[in-house]
């Protein structure tokens, strides 16, 4: 009697285990399925992909030039105003004068070469 219920109980956990090994086994084929419909859409989605890192590089491109200009447009506004017809006057004058180089440059705001110009066109009077 003992021996014919021992083997009821085995044979009983034996029919649980595969039951439940087979509703297991059915879990993982659907989400192999589901893996495998989530694959097929994300390689779809990177065929669709193409132009829009086209779009991407194209936008990186364009931010470079953006940042190029910006640079630019900086440093014309820190370079300092070309001088006027009135500095330009004042130059000729204090070169006549005598004045030197440097005081050409510091109190007109011309360029070096621009002063050496003046000094040669309207030399000191002797």
């Amino acid at each position: 009697m003992w021996l014919e219920l021992g083997v009821s109980v085995l044979l009983l956990l034996a029919v649980l285990q595969s039951a439940l090994l087979l509703r297991l086994w059915r879990q993982s084929m659907q989400l192999q399925q589901r893996i495998d419909l989530l694959s097929h859409e994300t390689s779809q989605a990177a065929c669709t992909d193409v132009p829009t890192s086209m779009l991407v590089t194209a936008l990186g491109r364009v931010e470079r030039q953006m940042q190029q200009i910006e640079q630019q447009m900086q440093q014309i506004e820190q370079a300092p105003p070309p001088p006027t017809h009135q500095a330009y006057e004042l130059a000729q004058q204090l070169a006549r004068e005598g004045a030197d180089l440097e005081h050409l440059v510091s109190r007109c705001g011309l360029s070096r070469d621009e002063a050496r110009l003046v000094m040669q066109m309207h030399p000191a009077n002797s």
